[in-house]
């Protein structure tokens, strides 16, 4: 097992298939919430604010493929 440098391990993370659509799932989910509070629409706020967990969980699988931070792979 060859050990890889922060730099080479960032760069294969960022081409990860599942970054971009975590990107774009965080993205509309932190934008509806600020465009539903910013016009008091409660129902959009709350409906974007269902995105939040899909990115979470997507950025979360990315980083267990990886072995970044707290997410390493079980050696079980």
């Amino acid at each position: 097992m060859v050990l890889q440098s922060s730099a080479e391990q960032g760069r294969e993370t960022l081409r990860d298939g599942l970054l971009i659509p975590a990107i774009v799932a965080l993205g509309a989910g932190i934008g509806g919430i600020v465009f539903g509070l910013s016009h008091d629409d409660i129902v959009t706020a709350l409906g974007a604010l269902l995105f939040v967990p899909s990115a979470l969980l997507l950025f979360g699988i990315v980083a267990t493929r990886h072995g970044i931070g707290p997410f390493t792979a079980s050696r079980r």
